[in-house]
C-alpha cells in the first residue's frame, strides 16, 4: 500500500492507505516525538475499496467487510495537535449484522532521533491512568519535561493496551465509533510557541490554461499548508517530513524568499521567529555564536536534554547571510519598514557576525569540522560527501563555499540600503562588499575550466569541480562571469534533461542517486532560475522551469526534496527524499517569478512562458508594497503582461 502523509501545524501522521501503521517510520508525531505507533484495525474478511485525501490533514478509506458492510474510516488532524479516527459502519443488507473488531496501538514517546536510529533507545517509565472517557499516559523525560498522551473513545472498550468494539447494525443501519489521541508537552519558556488554535488556508492564487501545471501549484499549496506552523511570532514553515518536521533556519528562509511576492506573511513570521533564536554566546558543541542565525530547533527529549545539540543548533554557515537577504528582499517587495525597525537589533548583530567571520576567515566566510556532533558540511549541501574536490575526496577545512560568499556580498549590499535604520555606515558595507567581490573573482574563478570552484579549502586552494553551487551566484551579483555560469549549467554533464544536477557527471564524486553529488533538487534549480532572470536570461529561466514542472507532472504533480540525476524517459525517484518538503513546494512560485522576470519594481522587458503555458493569472501579488492582479498571455513568440491594482 502507498504511504499516506497527514500534517497540520507541526503534527504529522504516516500510515498506509487504510490508516494502519506497520512500517518503521509510521506513527503519529508532534514536537519531535512519536507518541503513537503500530496502530492496527483488525477485522475479518475486509478488503480495501477506495482511498481519498480531500486535504493535507484528512484521509478517508472505504473498506468492504464481508459482503454486506461498508466501513468508512476517516482520519483527521485537528487543532491542538489532536489525531482522531472516526469509523462509520453501513449495513448494505436487509439483515441484522454483527461485527467484532480490535484496535491495537503502542505508546512509545520516542524521540525522532531514536526513530531515525541515530541514538540508542531510551528505557522509559510511562504511567497510565484512567480518565472519565479514556486513558492518559504520562512520561517525564530525562530532560525533566513532562509529556502526555490522552486517549478518548466513543463506542470502544479498553482492554489492556488495545481497544475492542462490538458493532450491531440494524438492516440498512449505520453506526459510528471513534478514538482520539491528544498529545501535550510541558516545556518552560521555549524561544517560540506553536499556537494551538490554527484555522489556516492558502488561497489558490495561480491559475493557468494548463490543467497539469495548475495541479502542480495546487499540490504545492497543499504541501506548504501541511508544513505551515502558526507561532506566537507569526507564520513560518517546518522543513519536511519525516526527518525534518521542525524549524530550520536555511529552509524556512529560502522557502519564504521564494514565496515573497505571493505570501509575504511567511517572510515576516520567519524573520521574527528566527530573531528569537539568534545566537548570544560561544558554544563549541552547538556552534552557537553571537549574532548567528540557527540551523534548527527541536522540542524532542534528546535535544532538550542536550544529549543531541539541536535545541538550538547553529551548524549552518549560510543561514545568517540568507537571513539578511530575506530581510532586504522583504522590505523591497512589501515596504514594511515597521517590521524591519522591530528587527533592527537582530540585523545589527547578524552583520557583526558577518564581519567577525570575514576577519576570522581571512576575507571569506568559512567553517570547520569542529565536533563529532555537528554536520560535516554547513552549506545547503551538508552531507559528509557534499563538498568534494577534483579527486572525489571531501574538501579539507576550513572551507569557504562559493555560494556563501555570494550570499554575503548580497547581504552586505541589501543592508547598505537599510543603513539609515541600522548602526552601520552605508559606505562601510558597500566597501566591504566590493573588496569581497574583487577577492572572490580572483580566487574562485578557474581559468582552465571557465567556471567557479565549489569551494576553497583550508590552504586557499580551490576544489576544482563543476557543481550547481555557482548557479546561486547569479542571484547575488558577485560573479564577473555570469554568462559563462549560465551557459555551463546547461551542458550535457550538468543538465539531466529534467533539471540541473548538483554535480557534473564527469566528476569522480558523481552519483546521480546520492543526496548532493549528482541528484536534482527543485529548490536549487529554482534559485538558479531566479538568478537567470536577474541577469536578463528569462528564456533560460522559462526553459528550466518547464523541465522541472514537467518532471512534477510525472511525479503525481508533487516536487519531492530531490530526484535522480540520471538521463531517463521519466524522472527517477530517490527513496530517501523527504516529501512534502518546504522549499521544493515553494519552488513553482520561484519559477513563476523567474520566467516572468518579476522584480520588486514591477515586470521588466522580455517576460517568458514555456510552450506548455499560454496564460497565467496571479490573483494576488505584492509588488513594491502594493497588491496587484497579474495576467500573462503568450502571443506567438512574445508574452504580454497586464498588471492591475487590487482595490
Amino acid at each position: 500500500m502507498s504511504k499516506v502523509v497527514l500534517a497540520f501545524n507541526g503534527a504529522f501522521v504516516l500510515s498506509d492507505e487504510e490508516g494502519n501503521m506497520n512500517k518503521h517510520y509510521h506513527g503519529f508525531y508532534a514536537f519531535d516525538t512519536r507518541f503513537v505507533k503500530n496502530i492496527s484495525l483488525e477485522i475479518r474478511e475486509k478488503r480495501s475499496l477506495k482511498h481519498i485525501e480531500p486535504d493535507h490533514k484528512t484521509s478517508v478509506s472505504h473498506i468492504l467487510i464481508g459482503d454486506s458492510t461498508i466501513l468508512v474510516r476517516k482520519r483527521k488532524l485537528l487543532s491542538s495537535w489532536r489525531y482522531k479516527e472516526e469509523l462509520t459502519f453501513y449495513n448494505m443488507s436487509r439483515e441484522h449484522t454483527k461485527l467484532n473488531l480490535r484496535y491495537t496501538f503502542e505508546i512509545p514517546f520516542e524521540d525522532i532521533f531514536e526513530v531515525r536510529r541515530t541514538h540508542k533507545p531510551i528505557e522509559r517509565k510511562i504511567v497510565k491512568e484512567q480518565t472519565s472517557n479514556g486513558v492518559k499516559y504520562t512520561y517525564i523525560g530525562i530532560d525533566g519535561i513532562k509529556r502526555e498522551l490522552e486517549i478518548k473513545t466513543e463506542g470502544f472498550k479498553f482492554k489492556g493496551n488495545y481497544l475492542t468494539a462490538e458493532i450491531s447494525l440494524e438492516p440498512l443501519g449505520k453506526k459510528r465509533i471513534s478514538v482520539e489521541f491528544s498529545p501535550r508537552i510541558y516545556i518552560k519558556n521555549p524561544p517560540f510557541l506553536i499556537r494551538e488554535d490554527f484555522d489556516f488556508k492558502l488561497e489558490e492564487i495561480v491559475i493557468t490554461n494548463n490543467t497539469k501545471v495548475s495541479n502542480i501549484f495546487r499540490s504545492a499549496l497543499r504541501d506548504l499548508a501541511s508544513l505551515t506552523v502558526s507561532t506566537n511570532h507569526g507564520l513560518t514553515v517546518f522543513a519536511g517530513i519525516p526527518y525534518f518536521m521542525c524549524l530550520f533556519g536555511r529552509d524556512s528562509i529560502i522557502t519564504s524568499l521564494f514565496l515573497l511576492p505571493y505570501f509575504p506573511e511567511y517572510a515576516k513570521g520567519t524573520l521574527r521567529v528566527l530573531s528569537k533564536l539568534q545566537g548570544k554566546k560561544f558554544d563549541k558543541r552547538t556552534l552557537e555564536e553571537p549574532g548567528k542565525i540557527p540551523h534548527e530547533y527541536r522540542f524532542g527529549e534528546l535535544s532538550q536534554a542536550s544529549l543531541m545539540p539541536f535545541a538550538s543548533y547553529y551548524g549552518t554557515i549560510d543561514a545568517t547571510p540568507l537571513y539578511l537577504i530575506l530581510a532586504g528582499e522583504y522590505v523591497k517587495w512589501t515596504k514594511d519598514y515597521k517590521t524591519i525597525k522591530e528587527l533592527k537589533g537582530t540585523l545589527n548583530k547578524a552583520l557583526e557576525w558577518l564581519f567577525m567571520k570575514l576577519e576570522e576567515g581571512e576575507g571569506y566566510i568559512r567553517y570547520s569540522h569542529a565536533s563529532p556532533y555537528v554536520l560535516m558540511n554547513q552549506g545547503w549541501k551538508d552531507s559528509k560527501e557534499g563538498v568534494p574536490d577534483e579527486h572525489g575526496e571531501p574538501t579539507k577545512p576550513a572551507i569557504a563555499l562559493v555560494e556563501v560568499q555570494g550570499y554575503t556580498y548580497k547581504a552586505l549590499l541589501d543592508m547598505a540600503e537599510l543603513s539609515g535604520i541600522l548602526e552601520f555606515e552605508e559606505s562601510t558595507l558597500r566597501e566591504e562588499a566590493e573588496k569581497l567581490k574583487r577577492r572572490f573573482n580572483k580566487d574562485f574563478w578557474m581559468k582552465e575550466e571557465k567556471f567557479y570552484a565549489i569551494a576553497l579549502n583550508g590552504d586557499n586552494k580551490p576544489s576544482k569541480v563543476i557543481s550547481s553551487n555557482p548557479g546561486h551566484l547569479l542571484f547575488t551579483g558577485i560573479a564577473e562571469h555570469e554568462k559563462e555560469i549560465a551557459e555551463r549549467l546547461f551542458e550535457k554533464d550538468m543538465f539531466s534533461g529534467w533539471g540541473i544536477r548538483t554535480l557534473s557527471s564527469r566528476e569522480k564524486a558523481y552519483n546521480p542517486f546520492s543526496y548532493h553529488n549528482g541528484s536534482v533538487w527543485a529548490h536549487d534549480n529554482a534559485f538558479i532560475a531566479l538568478g537567470l532572470a536577474k541577469i536578463g536570461q528569462t528564456e533560460k529561466a522559462a526553459f528550466l522551469a518547464d523541465r522541472i514542472l514537467k518532471a512534477a507532472t510525472l511525479m503525481n504533480y508533487q516536487l519531492p526534496e530531490l530526484f535522480s540525476g540520471v538521463e531517463s524517459e521519466i524522472p527517477v525517484s530517490v527513496p530517501r527524499a523527504n516529501v512534502p518538503q518546504a522549499w521544493s513546494a515553494a519552488s513553482p512560485f520561484a519559477f513563476l517569478t523567474a520566467m516572468l522576470g518579476l522584480t520588486s519594481e514591477g515586470v521588466p522587458a522580455n517576460p517568458q512562458l514555456p510552450k506548455s503555458l499560454k496564460s497565467v493569472e496571479i490573483k494576488s501579488i505584492t509588488i513594491g508594497g502594493v497588491q496587484y492582479k497579474l495576467i500573462a498571455k503568450r502571443k506567438y513568440e512574445t508574452v504580454e503582461v497586464e498588471v492591475r491594482k487590487v482595490d
